[in-house]
């Protein structure tokens, strides 16, 4: 288990008594520098599932995920979460149980991830980083089908690549965050052309 990735952070951080309750807050006070990443796997991984096809589904998720980004892009150290995000999560026993049940899939995905090139990982990368992630937050937002699946990926590549310090990885997120905007620029112009407004 890559105790810098994804598995590795998500056992540290929800350890601790069966009895108890995991909180996004809890979350993100064990991972300490790696929160951000865990953050934005947490924000964007949802929009993979169906509800994209839903318009207004990604929404829901892009808000609080702009609120990390926002933190990102003017370098807090730590992220911080509003309480009523803080106070989100479920009993230690069923994250224990969420976890063994993706751990394998989430192993093989870490494989293609290891430290490299650091720069791309560094503080100052990070405040870049963060500016991109709220272009895709804003993205997210937009009502169209579908197309909330590009940059949702982007943003789980990022997030993959920060939790592994794979910078790497991090150029990668950076070149679909990229491609996830000019998809979305080409689908209002075409749904403006279509609608008469260009």
């Amino acid at each position: 288990m890559n105790a810098t990735g994804l598995v590795g952070a998500l056992a540290h951080a929800i350890d601790g008594p069966a009895d108890g309750r995991v909180t996004l807050a809890d979350l993100v006070a064990r991972l300490e520098t790696r929160g951000y990443g865990m953050l934005l796997f947490l924000f964007a991984a949802p929009n993979l599932t169906p509800g994209p096809s839903i318009p207004g589904f990604s929404t829901v998720f892009a808000l609080p995920l702009a609120a990390v980004a926002f933190q990102m892009a003017l370098g807090i150290a730590h992220p911080r979460l509003p309480a009523f995000l803080g106070r989100l999560g479920l009993a230690r026993s069923r994250a224990r149980s969420i976890l063994s049940q993706i751990e394998r899939p989430l192993a093989q995905v870490e494989r293609l991830f290891r430290p490299r090139w650091p720069l791309l990982c560094g503080p100052a990368a990070q405040r870049w980083i963060g500016a991109v992630a709220i272009l895709e937050a804003g993205l997210l937002v937009l009502p169209l089908p579908v197309l909330p699946l590009v940059p949702s990926t982007a943003l789980i590549v990022l997030s993959l690549g920060l939790l592994a310090h794979d910078g790497r990885a991090v150029a990668l997120g950076l070149a679909f965050c990229a491609l996830a905007a000019g998809l979305f620029a080409a689908a209002l112009v075409l749904g403006a052309s279509a609608l008469g407004l260009a």
